[in-house]
Order: C-alpha cells, then sequence, then structure tokens
C-alpha cells in the first residue's frame, strides 16, 4: 500500500468525523425529542405508518447521493419497539448497499461513455478517484462507514472496473454495522431526553 502514513491520518480523520457526526446526530435527537417530542412524533408517525413510501424515500435519496441521511429515517422509527426498529435499519443498510451497487454497475457501464470521462474528470470525483486508485477497497469501506460520498465511491469504483461480487462482500455487511450502530445510538439517546 503506497504512503502508508497517509492512509492511517486520512483513516483516521475520516473516523474522528464519523464520530462527530454521530454525536451530533445523537445530540440533535436529544435536542428534538426533549424540546419538540411531540411535535417530531407526530410528524413521524405519518409517515411511518407507510414502509414503501419511507422506504422509497430513502431509496431515492440514496441514488441521489444521499440527500437524507439513514439516521434521519431511523429517527423516525426511533418509538418503535427494538425488534421492528432494527428490522428496519437493517433494511436501511440493505437499501443503502443495492443503491451503491447500482452506482457501481453505472460506473462499469458508463465506463466508456463520453460523459463518465468528462464526470470523473470533476475536481470531486478526481480526488476520490485518485484515492481509489491508489487504496481501492480501503476506500469502499471509508465510504461504507464514513461520511465519504458513498454512492460517488461506488460510481468511481465501478469506473475502474472493481469486482462486482468482491463489493457485495464488502459493502454489505460493513454498511449494515455501520447502520446498525447508528441504530443503537439513536434508540438509546431516546433515554437522555
Amino acid at each position: 500500500i503506497p504512503n502508508r502514513s497517509f492512509l492511517k491520518k486520512y483513516i483516521f480523520q475520516k473516523i474522528c468525523w464519523t464520530i462527530l457526526a454521530l454525536l451530533l446526530v445523537v445530540g440533535i435527537n436529544i435536542l428534538i425529542n426533549k424540546y419538540a417530542g411531540a411535535y417530531f412524533n407526530d410528524l413521524a408517525q405519518r409517515f411511518s405508518g407507510n414502509y414503501w413510501l419511507t422506504g422509497l424515500a430513502f431509496f431515492i435519496s440514496e441514488i441521489l447521493i444521499g440527500i437524507f441521511p439513514a439516521e434521519l429515517f431511523m429517527m423516525i422509527y426511533q418509538t418503535k419497539g427494538w425488534n421492528e426498529f432494527f428490522l428496519i435499519s437493517i433494511s436501511l443498510g440493505v437499501i443503502s448497499s443495492f443503491c451503491g451497487f447500482i452506482a457501481l454497475l453505472a460506473g462499469k457501464h458508463l465506463n466508456e461513455a463520453k460523459i463518465a470521462k468528462m464526470v470523473i474528470l470533476q475536481k470531486k470525483f478526481k480526488k476520490y478517484g485518485d484515492l481509489f486508485q491508489k487504496y481501492g477497497w480501503i476506500i469502499i469501506i471509508l465510504a461504507a462507514t464514513t461520511p465519504l460520498p458513498f454512492a460517488m465511491i461506488s460510481f468511481i469504483a465501478g469506473y475502474f472496473k472493481f469486482s462486482s461480487a468482491t463489493y457485495l462482500k464488502i459493502v454489505v455487511p460493513v454498511r449494515i454495522i455501520r447502520l446498525l450502530i447508528s441504530a443503537c445510538l439513536i434508540k438509546y439517546s431516546i433515554v437522555f431526553s
């Protein structure tokens, strides 16, 4: 692995950002439940009654590079029982992994298209493309667990012909575990509100 010190620093930085983001989500959840709990719960009840609608909204969000984080959907369902809540959280992980897989396939199929080459040369794509070419699957794991743009990195992995089978073996369990950690933090944060 080229430039191990950069990689260690980069991984440490992304882990710190993830911890900070999760603490921020927990803090926001505590504040919402403490000061606007009745209003938020009423709003959440309206959305949480239709699993297909919220699942579709999350799917569309993930396809459009994560407009709404999974944690928002977890907050909507946080008043459900433990079993149902964790089943929903696992479902969010599967949906997110599937959307990443779609991005991977799009990158593979658009590899030869002129527009894909124009997109991949954009500043942000180039930055992550360079990282992916140097570190490969490590960047995919970071994207699945940290605030890196998961769909974008999945697209880049496809563009550089990363194995679909290997991608699924890496992403599905890692993404589900990451979202289950978020789910635990969100569910337990209700206690402090």
